[in-house]
């Protein structure tokens, strides 16, 4: 989990300072105010590349292959017009700092930490799908240099997070975690099937999760005082199994978080934040409701989840499903430019409401205006 995060002179950022829940935090802005730049940094920062004596060059790789600069050296991310080298610093919650420091015409960058051990690297689900696309990120006989070109670090780096194997028995996690008990079935339930790899590639099985009388539970009355009555099983529809590619995108997206849950990638509670860019990205909006309760029980459950967001009907439904009474914290970090110098700029806040400004529900308002409008003639000027 992490708690602060520091930019000066670095892409889009002349400076920056970041205080982050450890629930839920939203991230919004225009296009262009670095939404994206300041994920790729947490990933960046808070993986195992900050460690060792080849910690310098091998965070600017990272970086490298995280931003894809034109020159591929790390010095062309300071931000350009600014004095002074760019720094990147991030503070965890256990007090352990990480800072890094390059100038505009570095190879490599200068690494500081106080980290004694490795930290749970976050996991970064980017705008585009990647399940449909692991098959060709992870083969053996792939060309990595071509890879490389078309695919930045967090495409491969969540392709290697799907393919890990975890724990085969889904039925199983979901009756001895209670965590995987609210969040896995929904998800399942959700797009009407669950995600399965086989042979290097993801398909998809179609099926709901059922709550069933416990096979195994006593008939004595006594006995069942102290025992669940029912266990969820996931009840296939077909025997018909379809590849990934030939499901819907906002699927593929949903089927992400449920492979990562279901393989111990993603474990509330001791992995490292999630950052997601877009998740409203070729999802219907009748899906976000349930995506949103999700996320809540996933923060609840101690997961800290960082998103960047473009979509109203998301915020809205953080706004109107988070409940204090079960410790939900939601926080709203808005990035805008200033009109006079242009650098960007950071508010935060803890209230929906109080979001200023907010050009997202502005657009909204205006275009909900413009129907009423319309309807109305002559009436509704």
């Amino acid at each position: 989990m992490i708690t602060n995060l520091q930019l000066r002179n670095f892409t889009a950022f002349t400076a920056l300072s970041i205080e982050f829940s450890p629930g839920i935090n939203i991230i919004i802005g225009e296009n262009g105010t670095g939404k994206t730049h300041l994920l790729k940094a947490i990933q960046a920062l808070s993986g195992p590349e900050v460690l060792g004596e080849l910690a310098g060059e091998q965070l600017a790789r990272k970086l490298c292959r995280l931003y894809h600069p034109l020159s591929e050296q790390v010095g062309e991310l300071r931000r350009a017009g600014t004095r002074g080298e760019a720094l990147l610093s991030i503070t965890f919650a256990s007090g352990q700092e990480v800072a890094v420091r390059f100038s505009g015409s570095a190879t490599v960058s200068k690494v500081r930490t106080s980290m004694s051990g490795e930290a749970s690297p976050a996991i970064f689900i980017p705008t585009k799908e990647v399940l449909s696309l692991v098959r060709g990120l992870t083969a053996d006989q792939s060309h990595l240099p071509t890879i490389e070109r078309i695919f930045d670090n967090g495409y491969l780096d969540l392709a290697n997070q799907l393919v890990k194997e975890g724990v085969n028995d889904l039925d199983a996690k979901v009756q001895l975690d209670p965590r995987f008990t609210s969040i896995v079935p929904r998800l399942i339930n959700l797009i009407g099937g669950q995600y399965l790899l086989e042979n290097g590639r993801f398909v998809f099985e179609s099926g709901r999760f059922v709550e069933k009388e416990a096979a195994t539970r006593s008939k004595a009355q006594h006995a069942q005082m102290y025992q669940d009555s029912t266990e969820w099983k996931f009840v296939p529809s077909s025997k018909y199994r379809l590849s990934s590619g030939m499901t819907a995108e906002g699927f593929r997206k949903i089927g992400v978080l449920q492979r990562l849950l279901s393989n111990g990638s993603l474990n509330p509670g001791t992995t490292g934040p999630l950052l997601w860019d877009e998740p409203e990205s070729n999802l219907n909006p009748k899906l976000m409701k349930d995506l949103v309760q999700a996320l809540l029980e996933l923060a609840r459950n101690g997961q800290q989840v960082i998103l960047a967001t473009h979509d109203y009907v998301l915020l809205k439904w953080f706004d109107l499903l988070m409940d204090k009474g079960k410790g939900d914290q939601v926080r709203f970090h808005v990035l805008s430019r200033d009109a006079d110098s242009g650098q960007v700029c950071l508010d935060s806040m803890d209230d929906y409401r109080a979001i200023e400004p907010n050009a997202i529900a502005d657009t909204f308002n205006e275009l909900t205006k413009e129907q009423v409008a319309r309807k109305m003639g002559a009436l509704g000027k």
